[in-house]
């Protein structure tokens, strides 16, 4: 989680390029391989494969040119679907969701497989021009490209499959969820049954002090990634407490004051410009945001995912119905973890005060912006009042519970002003009641 690495790994999982450029430079492996053993052994010492060794070599080469020009006519038809598959998941489900595309193994494997097998067999057609001493004859390499066409058939049809399921809303709202409670996972440890008291009088303590120093941003962009571990190792070899006035996810504008440094007597003068410039090598900005340490990302996928479902121009009401039920289970999953403290000790001592982050900041990006859109649409009020209660069942915390009830509460407001039948506001009622009583 404090890898500084972490946002660059995931960069580079979102990309189309890696996994190919991994697989061409594979192919280009393979083909040395296969050519260095027709070149090594002689047709006379091939033994059970000599069978391969038996064809013509302007056949051969007028099979490799056929390949190549099929797969390379595959490959850009295979781009074409994934560029239609992105502009109707970007219009449909919302710009941000396209990393998820961009990060779907199948997709990028595909991709690779046949521009691994056209540079194949490029380079085997290349080669048979060779003059003595390295003239050979293909055998082995002409089976490994038959091979590779084959394999490129099967993933032709897996490809068009596998687009034809991913650009389901179901299968994208199940792959956000699922990347959610991975990051919910990583962030958040299990809930333990006993918890240690919070340091308020090394908290004061710190406060007293009248050193200080401040640490400006030195550009604008989002905040990927906090390296606390070696914040707490910098704030202990200092002498000095830290206070971060971000979290990742934030977006930080240009000079402005990201952190606050406390000095102490055992401050040495003069290491204020080191410790900022620490400070800022400890964190990692960038153009967007990031689920690394972000567990609001997936969570705003998903309220993307639903108010674009609820908007007037696609309004499908069971997309919407299906993001609750996502966010639900990880809200009841997050009543069971324990949240990062705000405070971290090192020996008893306080280095590291972070950005106070709560299960309501969570739970309220996850359901406040959908109980504001769905004023109008009864169904999702409804599923949204029924979640509530699920939740409110599973709550263990004042925090938790007092949640529940301030968003039943809203919600019986706007309804309150709303037109519907006598039967309709019977149900509504009911399931207001079940959670306030």
């Amino acid at each position: 989680m404090n890898n500084k690495l972490a946002p660059l790994i995931e960069k580079t999982q979102s990309s189309f390029w890696f996994v190919p450029s991994l697989m061409i430079l594979f192919s280009f492996l393979l083909a040395a391989v296969t050519l260095y053993i027709d070149l090594t052994y002689s047709q006379e010492n091939k033994g059970a494969i000599s069978f391969l060794y038996a064809t013509n070599v302007e056949a051969v080469r007028s099979l490799l040119a056929t390949i190549a020009g099929a797969m390379i006519t595959v490959t850009s038809i295979a781009f074409s679907i994934t560029i239609v598959a992105l502009t109707l998941a970007s219009s449909q489900f919302g710009p941000r969701l396209m990393r998820n595309f961009m990060m779907d193994k199948g997709t990028q494997i595909v991709l690779g497989t046949f521009i691994s097998t056209f540079l194949f067999c490029i380079v085997i057609f290349c080669a048979l021009s060779f003059k003595a001493p390295y003239a050979f004859e293909p055998g082995v390499t002409i089976a490994v490209a038959i091979l590779m066409t084959c394999f490129s058939v099967c993933t032709l049809v897996y490809f068009i499959h596998h687009v034809a399921m991913s650009i389901q809303a179901d299968v994208v709202i199940d792959d956000v969820y699922c990347e959610l409670q991975g990051n919910i996972a990583k962030l958040f440890p299990a809930l333990s049954k006993e918890k240690s008291p919070q340091p308020d009088s090394l908290f004061t303590q710190r406060k007293d002090k009248n050193r200080e120093i401040s640490v400006y941003a030195p550009f604008s962009g989002y905040l990927q990634l906090i390296d606390k571990k070696s914040l707490l190792t910098l704030a202990e070899q200092s002498h000095c407490v830290i206070e971060l006035h971000f979290s990742a996810g934030d977006f930080i504008v240009e000079n402005t004051i990201i952190a606050t440094v406390h000095l102490s007597n055992k401050t040495e003068s003069g290491s204020s410009d080191a410790i900022s410039k620490s400070i800022i090598g400890h964190t990692v900005y960038g153009s967007c945001r990031t689920p690394v340490q972000d567990p609001e990302f997936a969570v705003h996928q998903l309220v993307e995912i639903a108010l674009r479902a609820l908007s007037p121009g696609i309004n499908d009401p069971y997309t919407a119905i299906t993001c609750i039920d996502k966010l639900n289970a990880v809200l009841c999953r997050l009543t069971t973890k324990v949240f990062p403290e705000t405070e971290v000790l090192v020996d008893g001592v306080v280095r590291l005060i972070c950005k106070s982050l709560t299960f309501t900041d969570i739970a309220t990006a996850a359901f406040d912006q959908i109980r504001q859109q769905s004023v109008n649409n009864l169904a999702v009020t409804i599923k949204m009042l029924d979640a509530l209660h699920v939740l409110s069942g599973q709550t263990t915390t004042d925090e938790q519970h007092n949640f529940v009830l301030t968003q039943t509460e809203m919600i019986s407001q706007q309804q309150a002003k709303e037109c519907m039948s006598d039967h309709d506001r019977g149900e509504l009622m009911q399931r207001i009641e079940k959670i306030t009583i």
